[in-house]
């Protein structure tokens, strides 16, 4: 079993050289190492299809990724919480990226990509039922979206908008299907929503009141 430890023993354990050190971290990499694991287990949706020795041997390189970047940055940590809880969302952050990464692997993005209709209605679950008037204020931001997709934005840019933005796709597999990086990609996709913006600002629609039209409050 882990051994327990506080905040200090922690902080003052990892730090030191000799067995100390040594127990710490074997116990640290252990407790990411099931943080690593659930995660995978938890997110890795239909996309990722891994047999459990991929999914052990994900989860071992998450924990040991975690690991080093704890140890990096230990002077980060203030106490103001559990240092294991600290601890606990580099393991499952890692793991999450690497889980959504691997699911992306499996998937056609020449298929996905070939398909550019946005004309389906994707805010049914957040109109409420018997609101028409905000189900009508919906439809109408949604035509003008789409109308400046259509025809403001370049094919690059609205490349990049709906894979990114509306299908999920990560930045890193997106830099690598296409074969740019990600700083092209952060101006691309700055672009599209600074155009998209604008055009919706002219046509009298604010930001906050777009992002309240379509949250999932009542």
């Amino acid at each position: 079993m882990m051994k327990t430890r506080t905040n200090a023993d922690w902080l003052q354990e990892l730090a030191v050289h000799g067995e100390q050190q040594e127990a710490a971290i074997a116990d640290l990499r252990l407790y990411l190492l099931r943080a690593a694991l659930y995660t995978i287990h938890r997110y890795r949706g239909e996309r990722t299809q891994l047999a459990a020795a991929e999914i052990e041997r994900l989860a071992e390189d998450c924990a040991q990724d975690a690991l080093l970047a704890i140890l990096k940055r230990l002077p980060e940590f203030r106490g103001d919480s559990r240092f294991t809880t600290w601890a606990y969302k580099f393991g499952v952050n890692i793991a999450l990226v690497a889980a959504r990464r691997e699911g992306w692997k499996r998937v056609s993005l020449d298929s996905l990509l070939a398909d550019s209709d946005l004309s389906e209605w994707p805010f049914a679950e957040v109109t409420p039922v018997g609101d028409p008037a905000r189900a009508a204020l919906q439809g109408e931001v949604w035509s003008v979206i789409l109308d400046v997709i259509e025809h403001q934005l370049t094919e690059h840019q609205r490349l990049v908008l709906k894979a990114m933005v509306f299908d999920g796709v990560p930045m890193d597999e997106m830099a690598r299907h296409l074969g740019s990086n990600r700083n092209a990609l952060y101006k691309l996709l700055h672009d599209a929503r600074r155009k998209l913006r604008a055009h919706l600002e002219a046509r009298g629609f604010q930001v906050q009141e777009i992002l309240d039209l379509f949250s999932a409050k009542t």
